[in-house]
């Protein structure tokens, strides 16, 4: 089995990427889908089929408004962060946003 990065190499030759950012993007996607799974492997699909495209605006805004707040902390020069890391709310937004893409196009399960 290869490992990530000669996965992600795969992948960003496959699909002729040409820029260094669209091949980190594809390292990036990677470590997403690998999360996404564990938690789905947990929570499974009822939790997002109960509440639609509308739970997923909702969990989007509290995504953006974790991100916000701990940016502000971090402009004051509070590193204290507890629980989520704002890599955590980036990793969740761009999951959540591929929950929104397979909704609209009715592939959730």
């Amino acid at each position: 089995m290869m490992n990530r990065d000669e996965l992600a190499a795969r992948i960003a030759e496959s699909l002729e990427l040409k820029t260094d950012m669209g091949r980190e993007i594809v390292k990036a996607a990677l470590e997403c889908m690998k999360l996404f799974d564990d938690k789905q492997q947990d929570y499974g699909s009822a939790n997002i089929s109960m509440s639609g495209e509308l739970g997923v605006a909702c969990r989007l805004q509290d995504k953006a408004s974790r991100i916000r707040h701990i940016l502000i902390k971090q402009l004051k020069g509070d590193t204290k962060i507890n629980y989520e890391s704002l890599e955590d709310a980036y990793i969740d937004v761009a999951n959540i946003g591929m929950i929104g893409m397979l909704l609209s196009r009715n592939l959730w399960k």
